[in-house]
């Protein structure tokens, strides 16, 4: 009796299971749209004046129609320019950079409502998702006909009275959401994400500027150059804005990028089915 109760529990768990685990699958796709970047040389996280074409691809794996894991790689530009600001203080400082991103990113997903791509059942659903992410930047500024790498000159003094130069690689805490649509045995979404990241040099400007005399000495004319750009003809808040101690940067308000697109994604199993069916039905002699 003991053993009939125990096949029957065992037998109304798996059925009551099934249609999670039927849903369990992979898939792959792209992802294609742009990247924006807020920070002290841009106020606002979208600012069409620095939006950049940005790309990736992802891996994604369904645990049910409500959640998955997925792994994405994403590369863009992002870029901040002072002389694009209606602010008196971003005109008077007059600094720029660019940069480019390479991203690692684990995330975790939520459908808000149940979702399977080929489903004509739960064929739609807006979602979230969160995670982290590694990434790798690289803050470049033009100065004449040259393009400059801003971190090996120091532009805030590092390098030299024990301030360390900052690293080129960082971290940052994705957020975001979009809409995933079913098309038959693909899937097609929009997405948007920002992350904040933990370093403030992502535009290469945080604190504030150091001695000009020792920045020389110690780095080079070049630095001095790029680390105040500031023009006294146009002066609108009629300070000096370059002086040693001066405010350059926030350094408690730290960096953000954005990645928003278009996805295009498929089920790897059905994918890899249909290119080998032809090869199944074929016969050798």
């Amino acid at each position: 009796m003991l053993q009939k109760k125990s096949i029957l529990i065992i037998v109304v768990s798996v059925l009551l299971s099934g249609s999670p685990a039927r849903a369990q699958y992979d898939e792959m796709g792209i992802v294609i749209g742009g990247s924006n970047y807020k920070g002290e040389l841009s106020n606002h996280l979208f600012n069409t004046d620095f939006l950049h074409f940005a790309a990736g691809g992802f891996f994604r794996h369904n645990w049910d129609r409500h959640w998955a894991w997925k792994l994405a790689i994403n590369y863009g530009k992002v870029s901040g320019d002072d002389a694009k600001s209606n602010d008196g203080f971003q005109l008077d400082r007059n600094l720029s950079f660019h940069s480019t991103i390479l991203e690692v990113s684990p995330q975790i997903e939520f459908n808000f409502f149940p979702y399977e791509t080929g489903s004509y059942q739960y064929p739609v659903t807006p979602y979230v998702f969160t995670g982290f992410s590694v990434f790798k930047f690289n803050p470049k500024a033009d100065f004449g006909d040259e393009t400059v790498e801003l971190q090996p000159l120091g532009t805030e003094g590092q390098g030299f009275d024990g301030k360390k130069k900052y690293r080129r690689f960082s971290f940052a805490l994705p957020i975001g959401g979009g809409i995933k649509i079913s098309a038959g045995k693909i899937g097609i979404g929009i997405e948007v994400g920002a992350r904040k990241t933990f370093t403030d040099y992502l535009d290469d400007v945080s604190t504030v500027y150091p001695d000009p005399v020792a920045l020389r000495s110690n780095n080079g004319n070049l630095a001095v150059a790029l680390s105040d750009r500031s023009f006294s003809s146009r002066d609108t808040l009629m300070v000096l804005t370059g002086i040693k101690g001066k405010q350059r940067g926030n350094s408690f308000d730290k960096d953000w990028y954005l990645f928003g697109g278009i996805t295009l994604y498929f089920r790897v199993g059905s994918i890899l089915r249909d290119i080998c069916e032809p090869f199944k039905r074929r016969r050798y002699f």
